[in-house]
């Protein structure tokens, strides 16, 4: 190897003696933002497929995902196989994540009932119903001192969708940072992503002939203030990506994704 110094398959530069790390095998070029598995360069047996990284912390990622002994899961993370099936996952339980997203729910949806308090005390008065008198019914016109016109009832209650979902999402990741899990369960040729709380939840399955990678990746975008964001996903590439296990603390979806490795590619 010292003969013949390796060079980057992408862009045929060779790669700078402090981006090779035997330890963790990964050999990293500069010039083209891209990491490889050292041993597939040195023609040794590859252990993981070729993982691109799009910054470093990408290659953090492929780091930590690299350095995991699958034996010994984190606390709250398991690797179960009985012959018949294969089951990796690990609990989204975080009392800290639970209490700031129990702050967050109750903030949004205050504020956002107050409104559907509104809605309602207009559709019982368009109804021929008794409106409670702990309803909030402010009159539509303070001069003539009316009641909310049909029209503003119904654009009130389509105008209060998304804020009604969003409320709904934020209910819903409370008791999954209480009381959720994410799990792969692997039977014959058929895979199935669960992410929910006991038997409720979302499950997507995938073809396990089709998996060609399994990584940790790093989703980055701008909110609708202009701010950037990001967040950590489990991504099985078969066929079309499924990604899954953002809740995740970091420690257990690198446990995850370096297990689901083992277990999906070898």
């Amino acid at each position: 190897m010292a003969d013949h110094p390796l060079a980057c398959p992408a862009c045929a530069d060779p790669f700078l003696p402090d981006d090779v790390n035997v330890g963790t095998n990964v050999a990293f070029c500069r010039a083209c933002s891209k990491a490889h598995v050292l041993s597939a360069l040195a023609g040794a047996p590859t252990p993981s497929p070729v993982v691109v990284f799009a910054d470093p912390e990408q290659e953090r990622l492929s780091r930590l995902v690299a350095q995991v002994d699958t034996t010994r899961p984190p606390d709250g993370a398991w690797v179960r196989d009985d012959g018949i099936e294969t089951v990796v996952g690990a609990s989204m339980r975080s009392i800290g994540g639970a209490i700031a997203l129990t702050f967050a729910c109750l903030f949004w949806n205050g504020i956002v009932s107050v409104f559907v308090l509104v809605a309602i005390a207009g559709s019982l008065h368009h109804a021929g119903l008794s409106v409670p008198s702990w309803f909030p019914a402010p009159n539509m016109n303070s001069s003539g001192g009316s009641p909310m016109s049909l029209g503003m009832v119904l654009f009130l209650w389509v105008f209060l969708i998304p804020f009604l979902l969003v409320g709904s999402v934020l209910i819903a990741s409370v008791f999954c940072m209480l009381a959720g899990r994410v799990e792969v369960t692997i039977r014959d040729n058929v895979g199935r992503v669960f992410t929910g709380i006991g038997s409720i939840g979302w499950s997507r399955r995938f073809d396990v002939s089709l998996v060609k990678a399994v990584d940790l990746a790093e989703k980055r975008w701008r909110d609708s203030d202009g701010d950037p964001a990001h967040k950590q996903q489990i991504v099985i590439d078969a066929g079309k990506p499924l990604r899954f296990g953002s809740m995740l603390t970091e420690e257990r979806k690198v446990f995850v994704t370096a297990a689901l490795r083992k277990v999906l590619v070898g």
